[in-house]
């Protein structure tokens, strides 16, 4: 699911014994780093079960992202931290187009979002662009809806959308060289083998940070 957290950051539940000293040496950040990103947390008064947001490392990976031809406005970037072994995924996007309902057609919007196969973002056909970023990156060969490429549609609010979200399906240093897709129309993360999410509108490649 999509998380309200801010950038950088990813949810993290306090267990017994935790300190904001101890929590800061596991995840290689400081005491001083977590109060910035918890505005009246009191360090004295941590409880079991209370979360926090822990700020992330530095990214290990990230994407540029750039609108093709469909919809050359696009621009973002997608971030990709690891946490013990897992990623939180950071996305920011901008220059997303207006929301279109179904209407006899597939709705713009919410937008598929992927990782695919191959770090190209070569545009090919302007009216069926990015092909040559393969398909849905899919390394354990599992059915559309459980691939690792497969991620939370993007929402729109007047072209922009911000977004983070856990995933242990891999961690950033495995997606390098890899390409991330903005689609046209929503995943319904059944249809096989790309969730009927339309046509490509942006392309980045993921390199290390």
């Amino acid at each position: 699911m999509p998380s309200v957290n801010p950038a950088g950051t990813f949810p993290y539940s306090i267990k017994s014994g935790d300190t904001l000293f101890n929590l800061a040496t596991q995840y290689n950040t400081s005491v001083g780093e977590i109060l910035s990103a918890n505005q009246g947390l009191d360090p004295d008064n941590l409880t079991v079960g209370q979360t926090i947001n822990m700020p992330a490392s530095r990214p290990v990976a990230v994407a540029n992202v750039r609108g093709g031809p469909l919809r050359p406005q696009i621009a973002g970037v997608v971030r990709f931290y690891e946490v013990t072994g897992s990623t939180w995924v950071c996305a920011e996007v901008n220059g997303l187009p207006p929301y279109q309902p179904a209407d006899g057609v597939d709705p713009i919007g919410p937008h598929g979002f992927h990782i695919h196969q191959f770090g190209t973002c070569e545009v090919g056909d302007p009216q069926d662009p990015f092909q040559a970023a393969g398909e849905h990156w899919n390394p354990t060969n599992q059915p559309h809806g459980n691939h690792a490429g497969d991620f939370p549609v993007l929402f729109s609010y007047g072209g922009y959308a911000n977004t983070c979200f856990f995933t242990n399906r891999f961690t950033p240093a495995q997606v390098i060289g890899k390409s991330v897709i903005i689609h046209q129309n929503p995943d319904d993360y059944r249809t096989q083998p790309a969730g009927d999410s339309g046509r490509r509108l942006a392309c980045g490649v993921i390199q290390r940070a």
